[in-house]
């Protein structure tokens, strides 16, 4: 890192100002957050891609890389602004890409045009304009580890809901949103979704950034549903109009600069392991690094491939990787597992005299006690997960011995980094201020929901939801049902509510 700041000594300021082109990766409506944290992030999603595997592998695709040259660009420039909806931020972002460092400017095109083809692929296949393969570029710069303050997470930036309700694995030790392919069959689906409600594809765009609910209230306030995407940025929040400019000036840098490989891209092959794995314990066996086999599988973000869980490897090793396996599983060790948690050591829990009463007195060095007021549909894993705790943990803090049992209107005891107190006081607050009003339960007794057509040969049947379902794991038990239909028949606003034990109405055909 310091032999790239001493040998380009102006790279820093213009690096800097690059991630205001990455803007809406770290804020989406939520409070915008100091110029230190642009230069942290500009460390994360430009130098880890300039300092890992591949791209600081010089054997890796073997490239023909044409920029233009500036002169070229500046004449390109004064063309491509006067379609610009912003025309002053599209020439400030355009010249900050135009004047990266080369080699700098080299990765941007090269991992650009790497992941191209199966982006413009799955838009084909959707029906969507390819001007929206550029939009990971803006949001992350193609830096596939990227992650946000905001939960967001991957190339695409998908939300842990976006990445659920269109087939995502989430979890401890899969998070598929990491994986471009996966992430981008994803967001391609989502972006299929808003365009079906929008109409438009720019509005389809902003709506996967910046959500539907706030495009729906800009067109409002525009003059209605209709109207254009000018009409709608006039009334828009600087955040969105940065965005576009962004989008704008990476969609004409992008397409004035090319990559050509000089090889076919390696084939590569699925290979499903009994037992839970290692990179490590791979990469000890067959010829293969375990950065390589990070690159081709990031949704395992611990290196740890579950029990039955597919891995993808260069094709030729597939074969290899069959024969070899006892000798993989057989170089087992115990400290390869130990998924790094902050574990806090608790003094004597003081006298619990009945079940559900919390814990008295309890005070935890460094940290700070809030009040977090229980929703309805709330559960402990999504709780856990928004303040960044265990569900371990607010269990022991609240005296819980069953998470089912947790009541709305209760509260529970979170302990937090003290630095972070203000952060996490203000999160629930924000939350109640952006909730949607609640939908009024149906009689599902009736034959029809309200503003819902069921055709007359509809079977309602009653399902029963088990531990791990999501609405998309439950749609794909019945024909042509949609996790979006679920939600509708049932009026139910977020997908992560629904409970263990729940009971939803499906009507079949």
């Amino acid at each position: 890192m310091k032999r790239f700041k001493q040998n380009r000594p102006g790279s820093l300021i213009g690096i800097f100002v690059v991630l205001l082109l990455l803007l809406p990766q770290i804020n989406w409506g939520q409070d915008s957050i100091n110029g230190e944290d642009f230069e942290y992030r500009l460390l994360q999603n430009i130098h880890q891609q300039v300092f890992e595997y591949p791209w600081n592998d010089a054997v890796f695709s073997p490239e023909k890389l044409e920029l233009a040259n500036r002169q070229t660009m500046k004449r390109e420039l004064k063309e491509a602004k006067e379609f610009a909806y912003n025309p002053e931020a599209f020439e400030t972002y355009f010249s900050v890409l135009n004047n990266l460092p080369a080699p700098d400017k080299a990765i941007f095109v090269k991992s650009f045009y790497f992941y191209q083809s199966q982006i413009k692929e799955e838009l084909d296949k959707a029906g969507l304009s390819e001007d929206l393969q550029y939009l990971p570029a803006v949001l992350s710069a193609f830096n596939s580890e990227a992650k946000s303050s905001f939960k967001r997470a991957g190339a695409w930036q998908l939300t842990h809901f976006q990445g659920v309700l269109n087939g995502l694995q989430i979890n401890k030790l899969i998070d598929e949103r990491l994986n471009v392919s996966k992430a981008t069959q994803a967001a391609v689906q989502e972006l299929k979704k808003n365009e079906a409600l929008f109409d438009h594809p720019k509005k389809a765009m902003l709506a996967f950034v910046f959500g539907k609910t706030e495009i729906k209230n800009l067109c409002r306030r525009a003059g209605g549903d209709n109207c254009s995407v000018n009409e709608l940025l006039k009334v828009a929040p600087k955040e969105m109009t940065d965005f576009m400019a962004a989008y704008q000036a990476t969609a004409a840098f992008l397409s004035r600069n090319t990559f050509t490989p000089e090889q076919e891209p390696q084939k590569t092959a699925e290979a499903k392991v009994r037992l839970q794995t290692h990179f490590d314990q791979i990469s000890a066996v067959l010829p293969i690094s375990a950065e390589e086999l990070r690159f081709l599988n990031p949704q395992f973000p611990y290196s740890i491939i579950p029990e039955q869980a597919s891995l993808i490897l260069p094709e030729k090793l597939k074969q290899d990787f069959l024969f070899l396996q006892d000798s993989i599983y057989d170089g087992v060790d115990s400290t390869l597992f130990e998924v790094v948690a902050q574990k806090i050591e608790y003094p004597p829990a003081p006298n619990r005299q009945y079940v559900g009463e919390k814990v008295k007195d309890l005070e935890i060095e460094g940290k700070t006690k809030i009040k977090y007021t229980i929703k309805s549909g709330d559960v402990l894993g999504f709780i856990a997960e928004d303040y960044d705790v265990r569900v371990a943990d607010l269990k022991y803090w609240n005296n819980i011995y069953d998470e089912r049992k947790i009541q709305a209107g209760k509260t529970l005891d979170i302990f937090v980094d003290d630095e972070n107190a203000e952060y996490y006081r203000g999160l629930q607050q924000e939350t109640a201020k952006k909730e949607e009003p609640k939908t009024v339960v149906p009689n599902f007794a009736s034959a029809t929901l309200p503003g819902i057509v069921i055709p007359e040969s509809s079977r309602k049947v009653e399902h029963i939801v088990k531990s791990g379902e999501s609405p998309y794991v439950i749609a794909q038990k019945y024909d042509g049902v949609t996790p979006e239909k679920i939600l509708e028949w049932n009026s139910i606003s977020d997908a992560r509510k629904i409970q263990i034990g729940q009971k939803l109405i499906i009507y079949l055909q």
